[in-house]
């Protein structure tokens, strides 16, 4: 899959140039980093952890590294850790996935609501 030098977006197939940085992209994956090195983006937050499992194995299946973060406190019979969100979790992705994420992510939902 093509990426972008500049940000590490990674882009479709059929698309050559990078708009945001005007660059041309490179061939292959984006070069990976660890995990501590990545800065994350919530992509999605999911009402539980079912929900949160099926589009991480949907963004996992398209090649995009994925980290599913809950916000219950484990071992509290689903307590939040914060007060601000009342969903079970998150969907992060490395911030140079995010475009390709968010488009997955979509595309899945979109299929769901034609049924």
């Amino acid at each position: 899959m093509p990426y972008c030098p500049e940000c590490n977006t990674e882009y479709k197939e059929t698309v050559m140039h990078c708009s945001e940085c005007d660059v041309d992209l490179l061939p292959g994956l984006v070069p990976s980093q660890g995990r501590g090195s990545v800065d994350w983006y919530v992509v999605h937050s999911v009402p539980n952890e079912v929900s949160g499992y099926i589009l991480k194995s949907v963004l996992e299946d398209e090649g995009i590294e994925v980290f599913l973060r809950s916000n219950e406190i484990p071992a509290y019979g689903g307590l939040k850790g914060t007060l601000v969100k009342s969903e079970w979790g998150e969907i992060l992705v490395p911030t140079y996935s995010v475009q390709r994420a968010l488009e997955c992510i979509k595309a899945y939902i979109d299929s769901l609501n034609q049924n």
